[in-house]
């Protein structure tokens, strides 16, 4: 009995991880959302997640943070200010995007962009959850 929920939760955590990067660029993207999309609860959501070590708000943090750090070391996305990379990336607050960037990758997007920090340590994050409270 127990493998078949463990099959169905890592099915639907596909599913949802899917439906996430489909509407990543929404700054409106949220638990709720996602939530209804899937026919199930938020609270059922965030246990989806928590089985995999991860928060929801953890996962969409990173992988708009991921899609701004290779836009901004793309050569083509150069034309576009960083502010409107981080919009077009779902961030709707750009100090908080700048607070976040800074934070998870330890420079400035301006510094990844220009090079003066090494793009391989931005574009080669594995995952994990972002900390977020602070403390080491």
């Amino acid at each position: 009995m127990e493998d078949c929920f463990f099959a169905t939760g890592i099915s639907r955590t596909d599913a949802i991880k899917a439906y996430i990067l489909a509407k990543i660029d929404d700054p409106a993207l949220c638990l709720a959302d996602v939530a209804a999309h899937q026919n199930i609860s938020s609270s059922y959501v965030r246990k989806l997640f928590a089985a995999e070590g991860a928060k929801f708000s953890a996962y969409v943090l990173e992988i708009r943070l991921e899609k701004v750090s290779r836009m901004l070391v793309d050569p083509d996305a150069r034309r576009h200010s960083i502010s409107a990379v981080a919009l077009k990336c779902g961030f709707n607050d750009v100090s908080y995007f700048n607070r976040a960037f800074r934070k998870r990758y330890g420079c400035t997007p301006s510094d990844l962009r220009s090079g003066r920090h090494a793009a391989d340590s931005a574009a080669g994050y594995s995952g994990g959850e972002v900390e977020t409270s602070g403390q080491p």
